[in-house]
């Protein structure tokens, strides 16, 4: 016989003679032909003691949360039923809430909204003060943390489940991890769509591909132990800004910061920072537009000094941690870097990719992907391919071997203007008592760079370079200067003498 925990006759499996017909629990379910409240107990089976329990918890579960259970008094009974259904955590300095979401699998804020939303559903008649009242307890019921315990995690919430960077394991997610950032793709282990990864060894030189995955690493980790920045330099269509694009898409652009360097390197900027927080890589353009200050802003960024910032309106102190973090710039130009370094602690934090495969007008298309890939699956699981090898070459412990001083600076020489190497080659020396006209030095200068300036735009030239012309005799020369021949030719005849 099938029977209800219910009232007595219902009990009794006597359904006609219910007691209680508008209220007993079984009567939404026309008792018995479709049950979803109460208990049925075969009496002609064993009993299962725990599955008996379980079964009654979750009745009484449904009791407890019942819209409108509550009086506007039952704050502690309110707030405890909240609890036993999520996890909160309280900000120690600002006292701000975060709730774990489990179908994300990380800690969001404003959870403050979602016990004013149970407290409003759960309290009969509920009022301003009864919200307060159950906050105010969530806050204090053992949910409080430091700002750094959950911004500072070194753990990798990825779609499947939270990746240990050490042992590189993966794990379930858990509101015991305290993660508020995830990343987009999966981690596969048996991925193998080689794809993309190919067209990425098409972009940039292959012996490359190690830097390009330690910077992939650093995004993933949000750990930049080496103290690095990334430059890719090339002329236009040489695919730069695909490559930025096909990093976007692994960390995923909530995760990206694209800040202009004028923004956080100015003096004024106290806000700019600020914008980092949470990010894990800002990427700009156009590095060569920075002075010599912004740029000695930018090695200070890098070079691990913790940077107090603040939000506007909000004026928790947060400190923005440059070793958790990446700077990518795309530029077709330096511009005058190579002349406004002048310290090698500012070379050190430079890392170059030159981009030189360039492409044939004919091919361009900023929509390529449209084509490249079948589906989404098909750009998933290429993306996904791509972690399986990054995380590979860290397992490996193979050690990158990044650029030295003296490369970086062949590196900014080779690919300086070619105007700024007519100088930095000595095309023009100083030498007391000589001088050159202004028409040798525009025949010499367009010898050596190949394209045609007028005497105005050459005066202009010398002029950014320090060399300041004068009229003599109706000619404009450069006086205290001359070409390194005359000044050969010079030195041989003083020898003579």
């Amino acid at each position: 016989m099938m029977q209800l925990v219910n009232c007595l006759e219902c009990m009794g499996d006597r359904h006609e003679s219910c007691l209680n017909p508008e209220t007993c629990l079984c009567a939404d379910n026309k008792h018995g032909e479709s049950l979803l409240n109460g208990v049925r107990v075969d009496n002609t089976k064993p009993v299962d003691i725990d599955e008996f329990k379980n079964e009654i918890s979750e009745v009484n579960y449904d009791i407890d949360t019942e819209p409108d259970s509550y009086n506007g008094e039952q704050f502690d009974l309110v707030a405890e039923v909240i609890q036993s259904n999520y996890r909160f955590l309280t900000i120690r300095e600002n006292k701000e809430i975060w709730c774990y979401s489990v179908r994300d699998g990380l800690y969001k804020p404003h959870g403050h909204t979602i016990i004013e939303e149970q407290t409003q559903r759960l309290i009969f008649k509920c009022k301003n003060k009864a919200v307060s009242e159950v906050i105010g307890m969530i806050r204090r019921n053992k949910t409080m943390i430091d700002l750094g315990d959950l911004m500072d995690s070194r753990l990798i919430n990825t779609q499947n489940g939270i990746l240990d960077p050490n042992t590189f394991t993966l794990k379930p997610h858990s509101p015991d991890y305290l993660t508020t950032t995830k990343l987009p793709f999966s981690i596969d282990f048996e991925a193998n769509n080689t794809k993309l990864w190919k067209h990425i060894l098409t972009i940039i030189d292959p012996k490359d591909i190690n830097i390009l995955m330690e910077l992939i690493w650093i995004c993933i980790t949000n750990n930049n132990p080496f103290k690095k920045m990334f430059i890719f330099k090339g002329e236009s269509n040489t695919q730069k800004t695909t490559l930025a694009d096909i990093i976007a898409w692994i960390i995923g652009n909530e995760n990206i910061s694209r800040q202009s360097p004028q923004s956080f390197l100015q003096k004024d900027s106290r806000f700019g920072t600020s914008k980092f927080i949470g990010k894990r890589i800002n990427m700009s353009t156009e590095i060569g537009n920075l002075t010599a200050e912004e740029l000695e802003n930018q090695k200070a960024l890098v070079g691990g000094e913790l940077q107090n910032t603040e939000r506007k309106g909000d004026n928790t102190e947060r400190y923005f941690d440059p070793t958790r973090f990446v700077f990518l710039y795309t530029t077709n130009k330096l511009g005058s870097i190579y002349s406004s370094i002048n310290d090698n602690a500012v070379i050190t934090r430079f890392q170059f990719l030159i981009f030189r495969n360039k492409l044939d007008e004919s091919k361009t298309n900023g929509q390529w992907y449209d084509t490249f890939f079948i589906d989404e699956k098909d750009k998933q699981d290429s993306i996904n391919t791509i972690i399986r090898f990054v995380i590979a070459y860290k397992k490996s412990g193979v050690k990158t071997k990044w650029s030295n001083i003296a490369h970086t600076k062949q590196i900014l020489k080779e690919e300086q203007p070619k105007e700024d190497k007519y100088f930095e080659d000595g095309r023009i020396i100083p030498k007391e008592g000589e001088s050159i006209s202004l028409l040798e030095i525009q025949e010499d200068f367009q010898k050596f760079t190949g394209y045609p300036v007028n005497m105005q735009q050459i005066g202009y030239i010398l002029k950014k370079n320090g060399m300041v012309t004068s009229q003599s005799n109706s000619r404009t020369v450069l006086k205290g200067y001359c070409f390194p021949q005359v000044a050969d030719q010079t030195k041989g005849l003083e020898t003579y003498d």
